[in-house]
């Protein structure tokens, strides 16, 4: 059955998943008014910083859209590592003016991108579901947590229907910020040496641009019928020691120093994503293995 055609605003539509969800729902025949922090070159995206509340409420109300798809944030703790209240005010604020400006503007419907980093870390490597407990201390896991409140208390007041996508660690072509993924392949083209640890800590959960922009199209095409939180991962649980002998088998140069624990969590100290929601929910599978998706990655340079 083919979804409706629906007149969409999208924030965040310049940054690495922006660009691949502007396309897809283009592509499926939405009307979509893209913005981004700055304006894009080929005239894509329109500038709006989300910290400008009445800006945001100004474009909310002009593009009166049927949906607004929130993917505009600080996507991750090692951006703006050293600025926590900058990753606070476009995070926390930054969604606060999204909503308020829905509610002014009589929008009731949002797809607004989380994180896993809501979770709160469990010794214990059980299945996460949506009902898993909160909570965590770093700036980004906390921003990611007050936005997802905000976003449940105007639902609560009536005024949202809203899907809050908890997305793992994404990875694929375009994204530019830096990451496991790309420091092995980088290292592997060079002899180059990256520490990685075992499965004793920091399992990781890589999830593809592209099946992320899957379940985000599904969220566009589904109402959630209230606030709804739902995990999106690409369905491998693996060590970093594990993602690293992916590339090596592809590119033997590389050189693994396996440790037990460097003192980072990429993913949460958290167990494997459960995709239950997803998949009765939005229909969601993952599609793209992660062996096929790095090998995709060092056949594109």
């Amino acid at each position: 059955m083919s979804t409706p055609a629906l007149s969409i605003l999208l924030t965040g539509a310049a940054g690495f998943v922006g660009r691949h969800l502007h396309t897809r729902l283009a592509a499926d025949g939405h009307a979509v008014t893209a913005t981004d922090l700055n304006a894009d070159p080929d005239g894509r995206s329109a500038a709006l910083d989300l910290r400008d509340r009445p800006a945001v409420i100004a474009a909310v109300a002009a593009a009166n859209p049927d949906l607004v798809v929130h993917a505009g944030a600080i996507s991750g703790p090692m951006l703006a590592r050293d600025d926590p209240a900058l990753m606070f005010d476009v995070n926390v604020n930054g969604t606060l003016s999204v909503v308020e400006a829905m509610r002014r503007a009589g929008v009731r419907r949002l797809v607004h991108f989380s994180s896993n980093a809501v979770y709160r870390d469990r010794p214990d490597r059980a299945p996460v579901t949506e009902e898993s407990p909160l909570g965590k201390d770093d700036p980004y896991g906390a921003s990611k947590v007050a936005a997802e409140a905000i976003v449940g208390a105007y639902a609560a007041g009536g005024d949202l229907d809203a899907w809050m996508l908890r997305i793992s660690s994404i990875y694929g072509p375009g994204r530019t910020s830096p990451y496991l993924v790309s420091a092995l392949i980088a290292a592997g083209r060079t002899g180059g040496t990256v520490t990685v640890t075992d499965d004793r800590s920091n399992m990781r959960q890589f999830v593809a641009v592209e099946d992320v922009v899957d379940a985000a199209a599904a969220a566009v095409a589904t109402p959630a019928g209230g606030c709804v939180p739902v995990n999106v991962t690409g369905g491998e649980y693996l060590s970093e020691a594990a993602i690293g002998a992916l590339v090596q088998a592809r590119l033997p140069a590389l050189r693994l120093d396996v440790v037990a624990d460097r003192g980072e969590n990429g993913d949460g100290a958290i167990g494997p994503l459960d995709l239950t929601r997803a998949r009765d929910r939005l229909g969601y599978r993952p599609t793209v293995a992660i062996a096929d998706g790095i090998a995709r990655l060092i056949g594109a340079a």
